[in-house]
């Protein structure tokens, strides 16, 4: 053996046209927002909106302050569990996506 030799790694991303970014930022506010309004009393109250950069998208959800303890859920269980559901989700199809709810902090 001469010396070591390298191994090269090739991480590919999937490409994300323009085209396909708006369907699959929509499918994601439509499927957030179905897990949403499955865990609240008052599903009508909820709203899911969407900022967008280049490779990662915002969700917002509106809700009124009485479905918010149903949305958390027991020390934030739900909502860790919608965040990691749609982070799985359109990790696959190259969008990396936060979901935000009013008055709630996330600890970092």
């Amino acid at each position: 053996m001469t010396g070591p030799s390298e191994i090269k790694v090739i991480k590919k991303r999937p490409e994300l046209k323009d085209l396909d970014s708006g369907r699959v930022r929509e499918e994601g506010k439509e499927l957030l927002q179905t897990l949403i309004r499955g865990l609240v009393d008052h599903p009508d109250s909820i709203i899911v909106t969407y900022s967008f950069g280049d490779k990662t998208t915002v969700y917002k959800v509106e809700c009124d302050q009485k479905c918010l303890g149903q949305i958390i859920g027991a020390k934030g269980k739900n909502i860790n569990g919608v965040r990691a559901v749609i982070s799985a989700t359109l990790a696959r199809k190259g969008v990396r996506a936060i979901v935000e709810i009013p008055y709630y902090c996330v600890d970092a």
